[in-house]
């Protein structure tokens, strides 16, 4: 058939609708006919697209068979087409040589036999030889025999009796002729020379020898001794071995006969699998004046030996699938083929080390290599596939092929951070702008899907807390915005978000826990006793009091916490060290003994309140103390009158004497007027503060008015504060805080100018609440008040 020539429809012994074919990219793929068949893409039509010879194909078998393996891709399959070659009668018959040459000996009987030459024909069957005619004539005729394979060939008979006198050479033509059709021949000149007398042939121990010969015998291995035996004597009777005219010479190049011995060995390596059988014809020939022969066949059966390893062919591979791919995708489609026969062809494959994978046998030979399980690039990115194939030939032959796979990934991992919980401890009075911790996550995905940014998330509710921090979005370092007072607020709680860059973003969040560490940044202030802007205090004592008398108390507080809020007291400076005593830790001042009369009525004090900090902070207050005495005006009078009932006795002396205790009389009471005076003068300036107040929580937070404040406390810390004001004849005011978390206590001075408790209820000081408790002496009893909108809310916390 000629090129282009339209042998089937592959499209449609398959089934498959031509409208979808170009989509599926039909192709043929794999086979031995690929070079000489195609198929078109379009219509699924299956054409020649190189002219076929059968016979340089399949050269001397009975059977040729092209085979295909026809691909279609989305999805992949793959289908087996096997194309039978016919035979047509496109060679003559033809004979090795254009003249043959035969030597008869005159003495030969009528109906000898001489063998020809036989014609070659590469075409099979029926259009192979299969008959041949002689040229007339009256002393040959041929006889033509059929061997058991089916070949053709001819002898040679003597119809008369020779007379090499009468003519001695002989001129024939030999017709070959094949059964085709049309019949096609060949012809050969013999030309028979008759000889004189040597009339004893040759002759073979056996007319066909069959021999089995393994592919792998090594050259110039000798595995057969041809032996012929010869009735004559002497040069009649010595023989000489050769390969007749009717061995191809191809086959003569595989063997070597020894002409002396007749041993035949092997001269180029065997293949089984090129040719499993061949044919040769040896002859015997005698030296004699006249020479005779004798034939044989030799058959030789090349027996097969495991020599080939099995073939592993590709016909689509993906070099790359996504991690997600559905269990069973189709990776890649082979073939595996091995060229030996019987248990040496047969061949086992698998694959090694993969669990994710696994092969799928479409049909003979062929398989399909699919994912077993779900991949995951973070744990695997890449694999190389190991495909093995081993044959059943003892000993086994093996190869193998590594297909390399990539793994694409898909965003299916979400941020992961470090830590379930950032706490982050930073001192109050920070640098704004400072870094403060650093937040790191990771993501296992690759590229964008890996890439992350990071961000504070915002709440509903008005603390936003991006007004104290920032966050770099590339790498999670958290920055201070402001500076931090642990006074004003001790925690921060927020989240940070870390998102991935995938098309499908994931993210993850953690809390970030700030806490603000206090340093000791607040000077200790001295809320008792009350000194308006620093003034010294002044107070009195009875010249009766006893040994632990007590004074007064010093309160101070401090706004630090712990340690840097433990507050100690201690006297700086005193007039009279014996006099007084101060507890460190109550500050509580008290007498050590009772006054004399020769100590001072004024007693002047520095005591300092110191916090346990590092470095410690201190305030100071000053004290004057005034000795009050009201038995020494008594005393006096007494005095005078004991003096007035001796005067009459007393001579001038006593009366001097009365002078001097008169004088001594008169100067004590200037000093005590004087000593009253300065009592009044300290006490007004004591007036001059309306209130005394002062603001505390469990943090200790002090707000210092310059002329009203408030005291508010959530313990009882403050209960001798307020004792010691009540015992003072002050007016004390309490309130409970609107949280819940303490109380509010006001000190008012109470003055006669200023009216009665009623009265001062009605005056312009005002509290940030809706009703108070007046404590006076005992008493107790409600006031109205009204919101002070003109003080802060530092005033009152």
């Amino acid at each position: 058939m000629q090129e282009g020539t339209v042998i089937g429809n592959i499209a449609s012994d398959i089934g498959l609708d031509t409208g979808s074919l170009s989509k599926r990219g039909l192709r043929i793929a794999l086979g031995s006919g690929k070079h000489y068949l195609d198929v078109n893409k379009i219509n699924g039509y299956l054409f020649i697209k190189k002219k076929i010879d059968r016979e340089s194909i399949c050269e001397f078998k009975p059977e040729c068979i092209l085979n295909l393996e026809a691909l279609l891709e989305n999805p992949l399959q793959m289908f087996s087409v096997e194309v039978e070659i016919l035979d047509v009668n496109d060679n003559a018959p033809r004979f090795p040589y254009s003249v043959s040459r035969i030597n008869i000996s005159e003495s030969k009987l009528k109906d000898e036999r001489f063998l020809l030459v036989k014609a070659l024909d590469p075409d099979y069957g029926n259009n192979s030889v299969c008959n041949y005619k002689l040229s007339e004539n009256l002393y040959f005729e041929i006889n033509v025999q059929t061997w058991k394979d089916g070949s053709v060939s001819a002898d040679l008979l003597i119809k008369e009796a020779l007379d090499r006198e009468k003519k001695s050479v002989h001129n024939l033509i030999l017709t070959a002729l094949d059964c085709g059709i049309p019949a096609l021949s060949g012809s050969i000149n013999i030309t028979v020379t008759i000889l004189d007398e040597n009339d004893n042939a040759p002759k073979f121990e056996k007319q066909i020898y069959e021999v089995e010969v393994s592919e792998n015998t090594l050259t110039g291995a000798t595995f057969v001794t041809l032996n012929a035996t010869d009735a004559d004597e002497g040069p009649n009777a010595e023989l000489l071995y050769s390969f007749n005219p009717h061995t191809s010479e191809k086959v003569q190049m595989k063997f070597r006969l020894n002409p002396r011995t007749g041993e035949l060995s092997v001269n180029e390596l065997l293949d089984f699998e090129q040719s499993p059988l061949y044919e040769l014809f040896v002859q015997a020939k005698d030296i004699g004046p006249n020479p005779l022969t004798g034939n044989c066949k030799v058959i030789i059966k090349v027996v097969d030996s495991n020599d080939n390893r099995p073939e592993i062919i590709v016909a689509s591979s993906q070099g790359s699938v996504a991690e997600d791919v559905p269990i069973g995708t189709v990776i890649a489609l082979f073939s595996v083929t091995d060229l030996d026969s019987g248990n040496n062809g047969r061949v086992n494959c698998h694959i090694s080390d993969n669990v994710e994978f696994e092969l799928q046998q479409t049909m003979d030979d062929v398989y399909a290599l699919v994912t077993a399980k779900l991949l995951d690039r973070e744990r695997k990115p890449s694999f190389n596939i190991n495909i093995i194939v081993k044959d059943e030939g003892n000993p086994p032959l093996t190869n193998n092929k590594t297909i390399f796979l990539n793994v694409l990934d898909v965003n299916d991992n979400a941020p992961l951070f470090s830590r379930a919980l950032y706490e982050v401890p930073i001192a109050e009075n920070n640098i704004p702008g400072s870094l403060l911790c650093s937040i790191t996550a990771k993501d296992p995905d690759a590229d964008l899907n890996g890439a992350l940014k990071y961000s504070i998330k915002e709440t509903n509710d008005s603390n936003t807390f991006t007004n104290y921090f920032s966050i770099n979005r590339d790498n999670g370092n958290i920055y201070s915005l402001q500076s931090f007072d642990y006074e004003q607020q001790t925690f921060y709680t927020f989240n940070v978000v870390a998102k991935d860059s995938g098309a499908i973003q994931l993210s993850s969040s953690v809390t970030v826990n700030i806490t603000v560490l206090d340093e000791n940044d607040n000077t200790p202030v001295i809320v008792s006793p009350w000194r308006p802007h620093g003034s010294i205090v002044s107070d009195t004592i009875p010249s009766s009091a006893d040994e632990g008398y007590l004074v007064t108390k010093v309160i101070a507080i401090d706004d630090d916490s712990v340690q840097n809020s433990r507050i100690t007291y201690h006297l700086l400076q005193v007039t009279d060290q014996t006099l007084f005593t101060l507890n460190q830790h109550s500050g509580e001042l008290r007498t050590r003994r009772r006054f004399g009369f020769r100590d001072s009525s004024k007693q002047r004090l520095v005591i300092q309140a110191r916090d346990n900090g590092n470095p410690s902070l201190s305030s100071t207050v000053t004290i004057l103390i005034s000795r009050s005495d009201p038995e020494v005006e008594n005393l006096l009078t007494v005095n005078d009158e004991i003096e007035t009932e001796h005067l009459s006795s007393l001579n001038i002396y006593l009366m001097i004497g009365l002078a001097s205790a008169s004088f001594m009389f008169l100067l004590t009471i200037v000093l005590c007027a004087a000593l009253k005076c300065h009592r009044n003068s300290s006490e007004d300036s004591e007036k001059s503060a309306h209130r005394i107040s002062c603001y505390s929580q469990r943090d200790s937070m002090i707000s210092d008015l310059p002329a009203h404040s408030t005291l508010y406390s959530s313990d009882a810390y403050w209960h001798s504060v307020l004792l010691a004001e009540s015992r003072k004849g002050k007016m004390l005011v309490r309130q409970s805080m609107p949280n819940g978390t303490g109380f509010i206590v006001s000190s008012l001075e109470r003055n006669q100018e200023q009216g009665t408790i009623s009265e001062l209820a009605d005056t312009p000081i005002q509290f940030p609440i809706q009703k108070l408790d007046v404590e006076m002496c005992g008493s107790t009893k409600s006031y109205e008040s009204y919101e002070n909108k003109n003080l802060s809310e530092k005033h009152f916390g």
